[in-house]
């Protein structure tokens, strides 16, 4: 199955955006967010979810955001998208999809593409 097609089967897209606006915080901050799909070396599907700030924080400005919203992110992912909590119910610890937040313009929200608006799948 296509990483592309692994996304939409689940609707992460949509769950995304609700999880963002159940989380006030987020609300407020979120700017765009990509997710990256990808495969590790045993050829295991993994996800990550990127979130663009929209303020510029520090690195521990940053580690203090990651640290106190990503156990939020995946419960309330958990609560809205049916097939995410099964498939995180029945992986190890540590293997859930990877939550990580960047400043305005940096990591992978740096130069984005001009034609798009904004980027919710990173390029495979």
């Amino acid at each position: 199955m296509e990483q592309k097609d692994f996304l939409q089967r689940f609707g992460l897209l949509a769950d995304i955006q609700k999880t963002i606006f159940r989380i006030p915080f987020l609300t407020e901050a979120v700017h765009s967010f990509i997710l990256h799909p990808y495969e590790d070396y045993i050829i295991s599907k993994k996800l990550k979810i990127c979130f663009e700030l929209k303020d510029n924080l520090s690195f521990l400005e940053l580690n203090v955001v990651h640290c106190e919203l990503t156990k939020q992110i995946l419960h309330e992912l958990k609560i809205i998208n049916y097939g995410i909590q099964e498939s995180m119910r029945v992986l190890i610890l540590g293997e859930e999809p990877k939550i990580e937040f960047y400043s305005m313009g940096h990591g992978p929200f740096k130069d984005p593409d001009v034609r798009i608006r904004n980027t919710y799948i990173s390029k495979i």
